[in-house]
């Protein structure tokens, strides 16, 4: 190409390059007879180049003519193009076509109320662990609560028996701004008509409970006093060892101790058996694992700031995404508790009047009743000689 380009190849050479390029590439008629024009785009290009009229060097045309242009990763780059036959290319076309007819159809799922059944299992839920605060209720009881809070949960896609063999659905919730999306996961969610998502679970469903995809699932998809399982990953403590990791004792404070105090000790046998026994407790990575708190109680439900007050802890730092699912309970009191099945219409559909009302969960027992009756044994006496 150098030589070519600076004039150390005469014509002859040139047409018998352009003729090896386009047998290779199975284009010779169509490269034969546009070679004149090609020759007068070349001739014509280095007179516009030498005046300053165009920057743009007459290379590039015969490399266009050999070779094509394509895009690599935003960076054109040169590609050699093939054509397949045109028995093979049939073969494909019919073969794509085939597998495109094939495929399922994802189901057209109506947004609608249903009833709630023994055998329904209610969507779950993706949500932040906002932090820990308090409250008291009706009797003066502290009851500790922890903060999660639902940001922009939203079907992303159903999946059928008939696609992928179980019902389920797959929920996404947070926002991911577009420079930190792959190719394919962009394309995904463009396809799927939502905003890109932070984080995407799924959760298997009863045919009657699946929801069309774009439904949005706010706190209002639970009731409160009911309970729930809340599935997070416990906080990251590094590398540890046996004393914080496994609660060991550790070696004597005494004399003839030398800086192994804090030592596993023994680890093993001698000869017999000559190994390390298989789930030893010994240091390494702590924390980060997956963790279920199970029957925790959904104590107030803030609809309007779509956030979820659930009484006790729930693993992980402040931050880190949990998941919320419905705990399994008989089916008489999933009945008592009104559970809105699929889920709440209104929200769903962003009607927020109905579900402004902040619901707080109920004690019917007072804890302080026994001591109270106690108290009444004894005589209460305000002054000496009473």
């Amino acid at each position: 190409w150098h030589g070519m380009r600076h004039g150390a190849w005469d014509n002859g050479q040139f047409s018998r390059l352009l003729h090896s390029v386009a047998a290779m590439n199975n284009q010779a008629p169509n490269m034969l007879d546009s070679m004149a024009e090609l020759r007068a785009r070349v001739s014509s290009h280095d007179q516009a180049s030498a005046s300053g009229s165009t920057a743009t060097p007459s290379m590039q045309l015969y490399q266009h003519a050999a070779f094509g242009h394509q895009s690599f990763r935003g960076i054109k780059v040169l590609r050699r193009q093939f054509e397949l036959p045109p028995e093979i290319k049939a073969i494909m076309d019919r073969k794509l076509q085939e597998t495109k007819q094939s495929r399922p159809a994802v189901p057209l799922v109506e947004l609608a109320p249903r009833t709630l059944t023994a055998e329904s299992i209610r969507a779950g839920c993706i949500a932040y662990k906002a932090g820990m605060t308090q409250d008291w209720d009706e009797h003066g009881v502290r009851v500790p609560l922890t903060v999660l809070w639902v940001d922009d949960c939203q079907v992303v896609g159903v999946k059928t028996t008939e696609s992928y063999g179980y019902t389920a659905l797959q929920l996404g919730a947070g926002h991911l701004p577009p420079g930190q999306l792959k190719s394919a996961a962009a394309g995904y969610f463009n396809k799927q008509g939502v905003p890109a998502k932070e984080k995407l679970v799924e959760f298997q469903v009863s045919q009657d409970a699946l929801l069309p995809v774009g439904t949005h699932i706010t706190a209002a998809h639970y009731v409160a006093g009911q309970h729930v399982d809340v599935t997070g990953w416990t906080k990251w403590k590094g590398f540890q060892g046996v004393m914080k990791r496994w609660n060991f004792k550790g070696l004597p404070a005494s004399h003839g101790v030398s800086l192994s105090h804090r030592a596993p000790g023994s680890i093993g046998n001698r000869a017999d058996p000559g190994k390390v026994w298989k789930g030893k407790k010994m240091p390494g990575h702590m924390g980060d694992e997956r963790r279920t708190v199970r029957n925790c109680l959904v104590y107030k439900v803030d609809p309007a700031r779509n956030l979820v007050y659930v009484r006790g802890q729930v693993p992980g730092p402040a931050g880190q995404v949990v998941l919320l699912r419905d705990t399994r309970v008989p089916h008489e009191q999933r009945a008592q508790l009104k559970l809105p099945f699929p889920t709440l219409i209104s929200a769903a559909a962003g009607d927020k009047k109905e579900e402004a009302a902040i619901t707080v969960a109920r004690n019917p027992k007072d804890p302080y009743k026994p001591y109270s009756a106690e108290t009444d044994y004894f005589e209460v006496r305000w002054k000496k000689g009473d």
